[in-house]
């Protein structure tokens, strides 16, 4: 999706351009959060603006960004706050304050396009919904192409692709795929859906 592999038949475009084109052409439009997130040994607003000068950085899409993240309370208790220092690979963090940072750095520049690929797995469920809740105030602004298998993270998501073995075997909300995918309905079923 992001043009790191080329596809083996057909084409992935967006905006009418290749993904490496639409990277190029609209810098932070388009923005990604992989599963395992890398943490510089550095401050945590550097973490956010990683690959920004210091004299660039807009503080207040930092802030806006942490609170988006759901780390403004942990933040808060730290006596040196943005300027703390993370450790390296974040050893001083949770897994799921490297992800949230990692959320954080992917939602500063304001993207158009967020692809997050498993993403908030290392979450609980309360912060996991608190971030989607959050990510809805993006509105139409901003377009979310989840990959997830904890079901619970897509359930309120306008359009669900199910994908088994490569081949895409269902497009809906998730009640419609539910319908449609035995597999699916029955995890559903098993997480309390």
């Amino acid at each position: 999706i992001l043009g790191l592999v080329n596809p083996n038949k057909g084409k992935i475009t967006i905006g009418n351009l290749s993904p490496r084109e639409a990277i190029r052409r609209w810098q932070g439009a388009i923005a990604y959060v992989p599963q395992e997130v890398y943490i510089a040994n550095s401050s945590i607003v550097d973490n956010v603006t990683l690959g920004y000068e210091s004299n660039e950085v807009n503080k207040e899409a930092v802030l806006n960004a942490l609170k988006v993240s759901e780390l403004m309370d942990f933040i808060e208790e730290l006596s040196q706050g943005f300027d703390s220092k993370v450790g390296e690979r974040g050893q001083l963090l949770s897994g799921g304050q490297r992800q949230r940072l990692g959320i954080a750095r992917a939602v500063y520049t304001k993207p158009h396009l967020l692809v997050m690929d498993e993403s908030t797995s290392s979450l609980d469920g309360a912060t996991e919904f608190a971030i989607s809740k959050n990510f809805r105030n993006f509105g139409s602004q901003l377009t979310i192409l989840f990959i997830a298998h904890r079901l619970s993270t897509i359930k309120d998501f306008d359009k669900i692709v199910y994908i088994d073995k490569g081949k895409i075997r269902s497009v809906g909300t998730f009640d419609e795929v539910r319908k449609e995918v035995q597999e699916f309905d029955h995890q559903a079923s098993l997480m309390g859906l």
